[in-house]
C-alpha cells in the first residue's frame, strides 16, 4: 500500500483533538462560572448596582462558553462517530483505541527538549532552542493508523534544514520503536511526499 493520500482517520486525527481540548476547557471554564453565579444568587448580601453588573457579565460569559463548548463537542463526536462506523465495517474498534495509544506513544518517543543551557559570566541561563522548538511543533501532528492488514505512520516535516536533520537522523531508531510497539508489523524504509515522511508496515504472516 502506498501512501498516496491521507485517509479519514489521519486527516482528521489532529483537527479531532484539537476539538475535544477546545471543548473540554469551555465546559470545565463554564462549570466553573456556574458555580460563580450559584455564589451570586445565594448571597445574603444586597447585591449592589456594580455587582449586579458582573453578574449579568458572568451568566452571559457562562452562556456563550457553555454553548461553544457543546457545539465543539457535538462536532468531535460526529468525526468520532464516522471512524467508528468505517472501523466497524472495514476493520475493527481495538485498532482505533491501539491507533490512538500509539499516536500519543510516538509523538512522546519523538519530543525533543527545548532548552537548553548557556554559559555566561560564570552562570547557567535558561534558552529556548529554536531548533527543537519548530521540530516538536511538526512532530505534534504524527499519526499513527493500525488496521488488521497494515500500519501507516504519518510525520509532519518540520521548518528549516537542521531541524529535517534530525528527524532523517531518528529513521532506524523509529523504525525500531514502531517495531517494539507494534511487532506484527513489518515497516519498510520511510517515504517523503512533500511535507511529509510516511513509514508504511505490513502485517507478518
Amino acid at each position: 500500500m502506498k501512501p498516496t493520500k491521507k485517509n479519514y482517520y489521519i486527516r482528521c486525527f489532529t483537527l479531532a483533538q484539537l476539538l475535544l481540548i477546545i471543548s473540554s476547557t469551555a465546559l470545565l471554564l463554564s462549570g466553573v462560572l456556574f458555580l460563580i453565579i450559584a455564589h451570586f444568587k445565594t448571597s445574603s448580601v444586597t447585591p449592589s448596582h456594580f455587582t449586579l453588573m458582573i453578574e449579568a457579565g458572568v451568566t452571559l460569559l457562562y452562556q456563550g462558553l457553555g454553548r461553544f463548548g457543546l457545539i465543539t463537542a457535538s462536532l468531535f463526536l460526529c468525526l468520532l462517530l464516522i471512524e467508528v462506523v468505517i472501523r466497524l465495517r472495514h476493520d475493527n474498534l481495538m485498532n482505533l483505541w491501539r491507533s490512538i495509544y500509539l499516536t500519543i506513544i510516538l509523538r512522546r518517543f519523538l519530543h525533543q527538549d527545548e532548552s537548553s543551557e548557556n554559559q555566561k559570566d560564570d552562570q547557567k541561563a535558561q534558552s529556548v532552542n529554536p531548533i527543537h522548538k519548530s521540530f516538536n511543533r511538526a512532530v505534534r501532528q504524527t499519526v499513527i493508523e493500525l488496521t488488521d492488514k497494515h500500519a501507516i505512520v504519518c510525520i509532519k516535516l518540520p521548518n528549516g534544514h537542521q531541524a529535517q536533520n534530525i528527524l532523517n537522523s531518528m529513521d532506524e531508531e523509529i523504525k525500531d520503536e514502531l517495531s517494539d510497539q507494534v511487532s506484527q508489523y513489518y515497516f519498510s524504509a520511510p517515504e517523503r511526499q512533500k511535507n511529509k515522511k510516511w513509514f508504511i508496515g505490513t502485517k507478518r504472516d
